[in-house]
């Protein structure tokens, strides 16, 4: 049986992180060992409190350098004994001969009142981690968590193909759903973005997600889109393999064809092609429900002129080119209805406004 030891590191107030932590050791060491592999957790709980020579801490940094992995979770602070150990293990890595150093912070909401001095200590680690060129991984939750290290462990010390994330015909229902919203919280909130085989899996966990469980993936996803398409379009990229897995999962359900269409349009560098296609079919599944996605045909409308060569170069749009974007801009209109005069100001339809007076201001109703 192969042990591979593994050292937690985190202050006080990430408890119930390490207790689940533990408790999914726990889990992998009953589906690993088939694998002929244990993992051995070591943290201070563990230790005895009877007084040492050298001092309990330096019975920690002792134990921890006998170690193959050195976890350290951090939240709102930093304690001066839980930096000492990755300061431990880090000398011993950069020595060749210390554990491997994963960072996890728990990105999750704080009020401000909870705030003290403390918040000090987590601003000077993260200050020392960029300036030794190292990203800490974000997790929102103890299952996020769960779900990154386990993932990191399968690339360790699991086959290449890593099948214990794969989703087949025999992964039961419970699972599939626990992995779509798993990596659609990695996808959205992660520090970084799915590699592409977790893409894969993403959009194969959602095919196969329940109704309810997909619908609450398109609800995180949307919130996002709105919440950073005009402040951090970097950030609003992240939603698009979301939005393309959902619409592959449910081709006929307009409203990720919307959203999908949406986001295309607001990247760094639309795709007006493809946010073209995405919206005429939000626009044909919908019908005359304008109650719902009011902003498609506006969207279009956007998407037409972006595409209209004429307009580029500056030149009126003539013929049935000119009668085609000219009837998705009085659809747009129509839909938004008192709200239009609002939108057609704003900075995103500049290129609106551009060519309507191009072509001579024509009446839209």
């Amino acid at each position: 049986m192969q042990i591979r030891k593994i050292f937690l590191a985190s202050s006080q107030e990430l408890e119930q992180d390490r207790r689940a932590f533990e408790l999914m050791l726990g889990r992998l060491n009953q589906q690993w060992r088939p694998r002929n592999f244990t993992f051995d957790l070591i943290v201070w709980e563990n230790f005895i409190d009877a007084m040492s020579r050298d001092g309990l801490q330096k019975e920690y940094n002792k134990a921890l350098r006998d170690c193959d992995i050195f976890v350290m979770m951090f939240f709102t602070k930093v304690g001066r004994y839980t930096l000492e150990e990755f300061e431990t293990a880090f000398a011993d890595m950069v020595a060749g001969s210390g554990p491997r150093i994963y960072t996890y912070f728990r990105n999750d909401f704080i009020l401000a009142g909870e705030v003290d001095e403390g918040i000090k200590s987590l601003l000077d680690f993260k200050a020392r981690l960029k300036a030794l060129n190292h990203y800490v991984t974000a997790y929102r939750n103890t299952e996020d968590l769960q779900y990154q290290f386990s993932h990191q462990l399968e690339k360790l010390y699991g086959s290449e193909s890593g099948r214990a994330q794969e989703i087949d015909d025999r992964t039961p229902q419970g699972k599939v759903d626990e992995l779509a919203l798993l990596l659609c919280y990695r996808q959205l909130y992660g520090g970084s973005t799915l590699d592409a085989a977790d893409l894969s899996r993403l959009q194969l966990a959602v095919e196969r997600a329940a109704r309810q469980v997909r619908d609450a993936v398109f609800s995180l996803a949307s919130q996002m889109r709105r919440e950073t398409w005009a402040t951090d379009k970097r950030l609003m990229e992240r939603t698009i393999p979301v939005f393309e897995a959902l619409v592959r999962a449910d081709p006929k359900w307009h409203a990720s064809h919307g959203q999908l269409g949406y986001a295309l349009v607001d990247k760094l560098e639309p795709d007006w092609q493809r946010a073209q296609q995405s919206l005429n079919r939000a626009v044909d599944l919908r019908g005359d429900a304008v109650g719902e996605g009011r902003y498609y045909n506006y969207g279009r409308a956007r998407c037409a002129v972006a595409l209209d060569g004429s307009s580029a170069e500056g030149k009126p749009t003539q013929g049935a080119a000119r009668d085609a974007v000219l009837e998705v801009i009085k659809r747009a209109r129509r839909d938004l209805d008192i709200e239009w005069d609002r939108v057609i100001e704003a900075p995103d339809s500049a290129d609106l406004r551009a060519w309507l007076r191009l072509n001579g201001s024509p009446r839209l109703r």
